[in-house]
């Protein structure tokens, strides 16, 4: 059973020893202001300048001295026009930086079914202006609305030692930060250095190189891959514009984190978060917890939401593939079943539907998650270890579907078995 997020945070341990990063050969992308475009690479001396900047990570000593800390703003910073340097000048967080305790105003938050990175934990966090308030949206699918000016945070770490799960050494590897501009959604990664004590901006993309121990007790080394700036847009990009993951009515609609036992929305509520009534959160959609609790028609559905939706729906990255993965979607065929792939090739594995109903050992889509080939597996990017726990999850799923003769089916039509539809 994990323990509370925050009280993984502050065992967070210093583990630069055990840790190296190395440049990666993938292009920066651009865009020193704020409110500046992402998708067109636009701001390369900048972003040269900060890949430099990013020396802050290598170990050298130039991260924030932790043992006096100067006196901190009582609020984030929200008013710079480009973003900050370094993650400690936004005054986040109070304290050590890497305790990662919130600061008035910074508000911490989960997600029934998060994304696989990698095992990576992952602490989530929204911060408005002073009197914003979020913007529900009744589609349990559709991004709630945030004013401008506000900020979502999410920093990846990791577990150290997995014969003890949940009691560390950790490694923070990066903070991702998401700004609500005027012009839209801007993404900007802030890479953490070696001594875990700053981060520091870094759009060109590297890998970090972790030793870990298993839970088989070996000694491993683990890559991980931090996306360049424009590769941000893979999952968060939908009709050209980039979008918020995770902040929707049934993913947010749960348990909190800061007050176990009580729901976090209503919280949220209480405390003015919340612009209108909401009504009774017992009413709301919420999607099952993958591997916790909930059907196992809910929670594979919530999973292949958490988990592939961002991009296989309409207008986005694979919307075009017709392989719909929303929680709310109810066509059969459109999830996969009876479902031909749209394009031969490795990624098929020389089979004919992405999920024959009680055969997932001849279905795609498990094939394409359990591969770690660049060119089969699913998602495409940045994952460089398949998902043992969610492929389990998903084959008990396509195994316990009544067997249906696809070549029967006709296309287009659904295929009538119904067992994937609904929540």
């Amino acid at each position: 059973m994990h323990r509370t997020l925050r009280a993984l945070l502050l065992t967070l341990a210093v583990a630069g020893a055990a840790c190296s990063s190395s440049s990666s050969d993938e292009t920066s992308g651009g865009g020193a202001e704020i409110g500046a475009d992402t998708a067109g690479g636009e701001g390369s001396a900048d972003a040269a300048g900060e890949t430099s900047d990013a020396g802050d990570t290598s170990g050298s000593g130039s991260g924030a001295d932790t043992s006096v800390l100067p006196p901190q703003p009582d609020r984030p910073r929200l008013d710079s026009p480009t973003p900050l340097r370094k993650l400690s000048e936004y005054a986040f967080f109070v304290g050590p930086l890497r305790d990662m305790r919130p600061n008035n105003g910074v508000i911490g938050y989960s997600v029934n079914a998060p994304l696989w990175s990698d095992n990576a934990y992952k602490g989530r966090y929204i911060v408005m202006p002073e009197g914003g308030q979020l913007t529900p949206v009744a589609d349990g699918d559709e991004d709630w609305q945030l004013p401008v000016g506000s900020i979502v945070i999410k920093t990846f770490y990791f577990d150290l030692d997995r014969t003890t799960p949940d009691e560390g050494p950790y490694r923070i590897n990066e903070t991702r930060l998401l700004f609500v501009t005027a012009r839209g959604i801007v993404a900007e990664t802030y890479l953490w250095n070696e001594e875990q004590t700053e981060a520091v901006r870094f759009v060109a993309g590297t890998r970090i190189n972790m030793q870990v121990i298993g839970e088989d007790g070996a000694s491993a080394n683990q890559e991980y891959v931090v996306p360049n700036k424009n590769q941000c847009a893979n999952c968060h990009s939908r009709s050209d514009k980039l979008h918020m993951l995770g902040l929707t009515t049934a993913q947010l609609n749960r348990e909190s984190l800061e007050e176990p036992g009580r729901n976090q929305l209503e919280l949220w509520q209480s405390a003015g978060m919340i612009a209108g009534d909401l009504g009774d959160t017992a009413l709301l959609p919420a999607y099952d917890k993958p591997f916790v609790a909930g059907s196992l028609n809910g929670q594979a559905r919530a999973y292949l939401h958490g988990n592939c939706a961002h991009c296989h729906r309409t207008g986005a990255a694979a919307g075009v593939t017709g392989l719909w993965l929303l929680a709310s979607v109810t066509d059969d065929y459109r999830l996969g079943i009876c479902k031909g792939p749209v394009a031969a090739g490795a990624g098929t594995g020389s089979l004919h539907y992405d999920i024959l109903p009680g055969h997932p050992e001849r279905s795609i889509m498990p094939f394409r998650m359990s591969s770690v080939d660049p060119e089969i597996k699913m998602p495409e990017i940045p994952n460089l270890i398949a998902d043992q726990q969610g492929l389990a999850l998903i084959e008990s799923w396509i195994a316990a579907m009544p067997p249906v003769a696809c070549n029967e089916v006709n296309e287009g039509s659904g295929a009538g078995a119904g067992s994937g539809s609904g929540q």
